[in-house]
């Protein structure tokens, strides 16, 4: 496969699947804001895990693709 290859499935990967989940769940952590729950802390944690998971995905996808070319 080559690195364009391997990027343009990369940034297809992060705006179709990790953009709508971290959306997703930074929008439930906006919705349960005034409740005393602690949803909207877990949800802003989720978040924040999810952020670091893509990045670490495209940073892969970058070796990858480094590799490749």
């Amino acid at each position: 496969m080559s690195a364009g290859t391997i990027l343009a499935r990369a940034a297809r990967r992060l705006w179709l699947v990790w953009m709508p989940v971290i959306f997703a769940t930074l929008a439930i952590s906006v919705l349960t804001a005034s409740q005393q729950t602690g949803v909207s802390l877990l949800a802003i944690m989720v978040a924040g895990a999810l952020v670091i998971m893509s990045l670490g995905d495209w940073f892969s996808a970058e070796l990858a693709a480094n590799r490749a070319s």
